[in-house]
């Protein structure tokens, strides 16, 4: 009897799990595609030619020594405690000081001094004052490329810097 039982009871499992993955299984048939495209945007880009400006040094290319003191709020909050604006915050002030176009060969020596009144960067700035030469302006030619070099001979649209030419006259 117990065989007889045990029997059916395994003909009555093997029938539930054949119902039920009868029920439960569902074949599905899906096509698969796969597309790419380019797409070209229309941006604008402008592009200029060098342009070649030539200084007169004052005093025959003397050095000369300029200092400025900034509060340490200015530079550190207003400036966002950055060297470089700091740097052209003092060739902004002393060329418009001095009436000068552009100070040539400047070093900075900038240290913070602590007073009772209130801390403050001092800047000492070296350099020679210049002044552009009127009428000297033009696109550059080949001929200025025999003294320009940029970035070994590759021409790098976002140069930083100035290219000083030694005339010999």
């Amino acid at each position: 009897m117990k065989r007889i039982l045990s029997v059916l009871l395994m003909a009555l499992c093997f029938c539930a799990v054949g119902f039920a993955q009868k029920n439960k299984t569902v074949i599905t048939s899906r096509e698969f595609s796969d597309t790419q495209a380019r797409l070209l945007e229309v941006t604008a880009k402008s592009y200029v030619k060098p342009l070649v400006a030539e200084f007169q040094v004052r005093d025959g290319g003397k050095f000369e020594r300029y200092v400025r003191d900034y509060p340490k709020a200015l530079v550190e909050i207003g400036m966002d405690g950055s060297l470089d604006n700091l740097r052209s915050r003092v060739i902004f002030d002393v060329t418009d000081s001095i009436g000068c176009d552009a100070i040539v060969a400047a070093t900075f020596k900038i240290d913070l001094i602590e007073t009772k009144t209130g801390d403050k960067y001092r800047v000492v700035m070296k350099g020679v004052p210049a002044d552009f030469v009127i009428g000297s302006w033009h696109p550059m030619a080949k001929e200025d490329y025999e003294w320009i070099r940029i970035d070994n001979n590759n021409y790098e649209p976002y140069h930083e810097g100035a290219v000083i030419k030694n005339i010999k006259k």
